[in-house]
Order: C-alpha cells, then sequence, then structure tokens
C-alpha cells in the first residue's frame, strides 16, 4: 500500500502582464481609443489577477489492458498507461487563472473587449502551469518529465469525461483554488488546465496524438509513428 499525500496548494505565483507586448500581439494600434481600453483592461487584470495551482503526488497501484489504476482510481487510457510503465509516480495537478479574473470581468457586452480579458485570463494561466512545473522539478527532481492531460488530443488518448477521476484523485480542488468541473466536463474558471505530470525516458506531449488541423494551442505536430506505435499499428 502506498502512502497517502494530502494535496498541496501554491499561491501568490509571479505574474506580470508587458502591456505593449501584449498589445503587439492583439494588433491594438498604440495611440488608438482601442489602446486607451485595452490599457484600461491590463490594469483591471494586474489589481485582481490570482493565478493559483494545486497538485497531488500519487501512485501507481494496478495496471492492465490499457488501464492505470491510481490510488485505487482508474484511468481508461492506454497512452497514459504506456507512459507510465516504468514509472510509479505521477503528480495530479489543476492549475488556473484564478477565478477573481472572472469575477472582475468587465461588464460591457463588447465581443472585442471579451477576447482581451480571455487572452489577458490566458496570460495568468500560462504564469501558473510554468510555476508550477517549474516547483515540481525542483523539489521533486523530475529531471525530463511529461505531461497528459484528459481531452487533450484526440478522444481515443484520454477521454475528456476522465477529469471526474482526475479531480477525485486531486481533492476538492473546488475549496482549495476555486475551480469547479460542470456536467460537460468544463472547467470554471475557463482558463484552467488539469493533468498528470510524470518522469520519463522520452520526449512526449499529447498534440503529437492530435489530428486536429486548426489547433491554436498546438505545441508540437502530429505523430503518425507515434500514434501507430501507441495504437498497436504498423509503422
Amino acid at each position: 500500500m502506498s502512502e497517502h499525500f494530502e494535496a498541496r496548494t501554491l499561491y501568490d505565483i509571479p505574474l506580470e502582464f508587458d502591456a505593449d507586448r501584449l498589445m503587439r500581439q492583439a494588433h491594438v494600434e498604440p495611440g488608438s481609443d482601442d489602446a486607451i481600453v485595452f490599457s484600461r483592461l491590463v490594469d483591471i487584470a494586474r489589481m485582481t489577477a490570482r493565478p493559483k495551482a494545486v497538485f497531488r503526488e500519487c501512485f501507481v497501484t494496478g495496471r492492465h489492458d490499457g488501464i492505470v489504476e491510481i490510488e485505487g482510481i482508474r484511468f481508461a487510457s492506454s497512452v497514459l498507461a504506456r507512459n507510465l510503465e516504468k514509472t510509479d509516480r505521477v503528480f495530479a495537478y489543476v492549475a488556473t487563472c484564478g477565478a477573481e479574473m472572472d469575477e472582475a470581468t468587465p461588464r460591457h457586452g463588447d465581443p472585442l473587449q471579451d477576447y482581451w480579458w480571455d487572452m489577458l485570463k490566458a496570460v495568468a494561466l500560462a504564469a501558473s502551469v510554468r510555476f508550477l512545473s517549474d516547483f515540481l522539478v525542483t523539489r521533486y527532481g523530475l529531471g525530463r518529465a511529461a505531461s497528459m492531460a484528459p481531452g487533450s488530443g484526440d478522444a481515443s488518448v484520454w477521454p475528456v469525461e476522465q477529469q471526474k477521476q482526475l479531480f477525485c484523485l486531486i481533492g476538492d480542488i473546488e475549496r482549495l483554488i476555486n475551480v469547479r468541473l460542470t456536467e460537460s466536463c468544463l472547467m470554471i474558471p475557463n482558463k484552467s488546465v488539469s493533468g498528470m505530470k510524470f518522469q520519463t525516458e522520452r520526449d512526449f506531449r499529447t498534440c503529437q496524438l492530435c489530428r486536429r488541423q486548426t489547433c491554436p494551442n498546438r505545441m508540437a505536430p502530429f505523430d503518425r509513428n507515434l500514434w501507430n506505435a501507441f495504437h498497436g499499428l504498423a509503422p
């Protein structure tokens, strides 16, 4: 029987909004009326954003037929099971921009401002993910590590419905960092991510097993050979 570890939360995450860079990214013309509005949104984000993360160190307790059992909770994913073949320790996590940004969302009914605000929330989320990753690598000496997330990539890789098991594995996430899971397994705030981080001997990104051509968040190209290997197909 593995030792049980409680979930740990990370607050006070460093966060910087580079208004000039973000304005260029959003194609906002400096000195324009849009620039004034954009700068106001950045100021609100600086005052309200509180990115945070929660994680729990967990251990594999069983493997069989494309199913990996972690702390007694079953996850049906042949890709996850294969990725965890040579490690017994995983870090289940949720990172978020923080519910404070949802509460501070400007009420104006302007789709463009909504897009800008979502963009600022993404900056806060990225800071949370980066801080969490650095913390895990430094604190637990992970070395080379990879992550998988339910719903990332094709549905056959790791179904999004298994967010429920992941949340159950970590604990009361809504109480810990105010992120809740909807009936359709989406997270609120929307700029939140979940997954498992684990030590690995090879580079792996779920994007390599995703065949969607228009994904704006792609971090690696689709790898046909890797897809075939994970699904037992001929090269």
